[in-house]
């Protein structure tokens, strides 16, 4: 069993959870593991700590991490002119059902300037960098890894900014996993469940989606997943 896999599972289930209710809901866990884990999970800013001993998820689905601000400051001072959109893998973990084991940096950029943003990181980072994989590749060398992966900012984005940097919507994220390489092992029954788990959580903006997914080119396939899930 994955323990942290279990915690945040446990943790999307709740607004706030004590460490109490924790431990007598996942059985047969050594304190001491459960330590472990519940420090790693704050230390990466998927649970942040509301008083002692009482965790949640953090308020913001898109909390900017230190890795992602590190990585925003150098490539802004490199590329000052490039639109970017900054996020991780940790924002979709909370609306699945079987939570695969994810750690990817997402950085999405403008089209004309994303192979030179691979080429700039590549060698420089501790996380593998790689540059619009495809769907063998994804599978062979990232799932299972700690990854940067670059891909093509689409014009008109729906976009957030959180402590200066750009994030994604939700309207953007449940357009992405509906096509993009990267997410494929989201499709048939946990896409849908995804889906349905956003909506009853989130109000969507379905407008702002629907005209996305246009952009897309794949507007009919979102507008059967959001319908589905209502």
């Amino acid at each position: 069993m994955n323990i942290s896999t279990e915690i945040i599972r446990f943790a999307t289930s709740r607004q706030s959870f004590s460490r109490k209710e924790l431990t007598e809901n996942l059985c047969n866990i050594s304190e001491k593991s459960l330590s472990q884990q519940l420090y790693r999970l704050l230390k990466t800013k998927r649970l942040e700590r509301v008083t002692a001993g009482v965790y949640r998820l953090p308020v913001s689905l898109f909390a900017v991490s230190d890795e992602i601000k590190q990585l925003h400051e150098i490539l802004k001072n490199h590329f000052p002119f490039a639109d970017f959109c900054f996020w991780s893998s940790n924002v979709i973990m909370p609306f699945m059902h079987h939570i695969p084991n994810l750690n990817f940096i997402y950085v999405d950029v403008e089209n004309d300037v994303a192979e030179s943003v691979f080429n700039f990181l590549n060698g420089t980072q501790t996380k593998t960098v790689y540059y619009r994989p495809n769907k063998e590749e994804f599978y062979r060398y990232i799932v299972g890894t700690g990854s940067i992966i670059i891909r093509g900012l689409i014009s008109e984005s729906p976009l957030q900014t959180l402590e200066n940097i750009q994030v994604p919507t939700l309207e953007k994220v449940l357009v992405d996993i509906a096509g993009d390489v990267e997410f494929d092992f989201l499709q048939g029954a946990e896409i849908t469940y995804f889906y349905r788990n956003v909506l009853e959580k989130h109000t969507i903006n379905k407008r702002k989606l629907l005209r996305y997914a246009s952009r897309r080119g794949r507007r009919e396939k979102v507008e059967q997943l959001y319908n589905n899930a209502l």
